[in-house]
């Protein structure tokens, strides 16, 4: 049996009982961190937890390689593999259960936490969400800039916006809200949108750990704060008169 356990969002201590359980029980335990946030600290205290080795997988050995490196072993063993997060918040993993079903290979899914649904304590109702989108680094022959098309259209849709920040493990880089804000400036100006130094954005920074922090500014003010520590999450609301009263009261400078 193949089962897809949600770590949750704020390292080794959010993982369920029931996550707990199927990894213990699972002959051979693996963790993709490339949709999410875990540090090789709380990699270690996870593995304590569990009392065995955990496998880490790469964005390829998950996409590509899964059916024939790791599905197998889930015909004869149990086998787990750990996401950071909710299992199936990233489009990646759905796959594998079509995948799981093709092979007659039974599947469970345990559910944890999600990065969605935990924003609602910014003050936002979830359901005023629009599409989410995501800030890649620019690189040489590639800055595409077809994220702010999302923003745009949330904007006119009187939708909020959830902004990812490119996150590059491999090169230990994360971007912050304050790099995002520029780059958002940077098109809209190109574009003559909307985004401005004076609109009302919400900067999220390690959501569910101790140390969170959360902040309710104008744009141009989040290039004298420092928010410490990633992930970074960069809001763009558009404020009913209740969400108004909520962020500005909790989170408000």
């Amino acid at each position: 049996m193949l089962y897809l356990v949600g770590c949750g969002i704020s390292g080794h201590g959010s993982i369920t009982v029931n996550g707990l359980n199927a990894c213990k029980k699972s002959d051979f335990v693996y963790i993709e961190r490339y949709t999410g946030f875990m540090d090789d600290c709380e990699l270690s205290k996870l593995e304590s937890l569990i009392g065995k080795k955990i496998a880490e997988l790469s964005r390829n050995e998950v996409e590509s390689g899964f059916e024939k490196k790791i599905l197998p072993k889930a015909s004869e063993k149990n086998v787990a593999l750990m996401v950071v997060g909710d299992p199936l918040s990233a489009t990646t993993h759905i796959e594998l259960l079509k995948e799981c079903k093709e092979l007659n290979i039974k599947c469970g899914v345990i559910h944890s936490s999600s990065i969605h649904s935990s924003l609602c304590e910014t003050g936002l109702f979830i359901y005023r969400f629009g599409k989410s989108a995501s800030i890649p680094y620019p690189e040489k022959n590639y800055n595409p800039t077809s994220f702010f098309d999302i923003v745009l259209k949330n904007y006119e849709n009187d939708a909020h916006t959830i902004v990812f920040l490119d996150i590059k493990k491999d090169e230990n880089k994360y971007m912050r809200v304050s790099e995002g804000i520029k780059i958002l400036l940077k098109i809209s100006a190109e574009r003559n949108a909307f985004f401005n130094e004076e609109t009302e954005v919400i900067g999220v920074c390690r959501l569910g750990f101790k140390d969170q922090s959360i902040v309710f500014c104008k744009a141009k003010e989040f290039s004298d704060l420092n928010l410490k520590g990633v992930p970074q999450v960069l809001i763009i609301p558009k404020l009913s008169p209740i969400e108004r009263e909520y962020v500005e009261f909790l989170y408000g400078k």
